[in-house]
């Protein structure tokens, strides 16, 4: 089960996010930035959920990224940034630290789960592949090429990555990333993946 921290200002959305996660996730929760840096003591999280907007400087993300710079000094934390600060200077500083996903309040619970989701399947893939002796997967875009681009090079990375090590061995492959055989073969096609020694 992943440990996912949710760090929100707003008490309704805090406790309306938790209420989400709690079926499936271990959560915690911290209302402002010293608190959820106060969570992480003794404690690693897989994923968190961060608002760059907190008290005292509401209309400013340094509060935000003050716990995005915490997590990923400390620990491999997968996060996902919810905001109501839709600029694009502010996404930009969020994911140049390398935070996993970026989505603009108000955000619809199916997008927040569909997000942990696919953060957990990172998660489990990379752990299975460093069993394996696997380097940690990396995503080679640009920032500038926009979130969904980022998303489409990590997804195909991963794959990639399973695939190559089960020398193309769909049903294994499939198996260790968690999806269907039919989900597989649709993302080989989409991404047009061969062997490397087909290449």
């Amino acid at each position: 089960m992943l440990r996912i921290l949710v760090v929100e200002d707003d008490e309704a959305i805090r406790s309306q996010l938790c209420f989400a996660l709690e079926r499936k996730y271990e959560v915690s929760e911290a209302s402002n930035a010293p608190d959820a840096i106060a969570a992480t003591s003794g404690k690693t999280f897989d994923a968190a959920v961060v608002d760059l907007g907190m008290p005292p400087s509401e209309q400013s993300p340094v509060e935000g990224l003050k716990v995005i710079d915490h997590l990923l000094a400390t620990s491999q934390c997968k996060i996902i940034v919810l905001t109501g600060q839709g600029t694009q200077e502010t996404a930009m500083k969020a994911l140049e630290r390398g935070v996993f996903d970026f989505l603009l309040k108000p955000v619809k619970m199916e997008q927040l789960l569909f997000s942990i989701e696919r953060a957990e399947l990172f998660i489990t893939t990379e752990r299975e592949l460093q069993k394996q002796g696997v380097e940690r997967i990396e995503l080679q875009v640009k920032i500038g090429d926009g979130l969904q681009k980022l998303r489409e090079s990590a997804e195909k990375n991963i794959i990639l990555k399973v695939l190559n090590e089960t020398g193309f061995n769909v049903y294994q492959s499939a198996k260790i990333l968690g999806v269907k055989r039919e989900s597989l073969y649709y993302f080989i096609k989409k991404f047009n993946l061969v062997r490397k020694t087909d290449a």
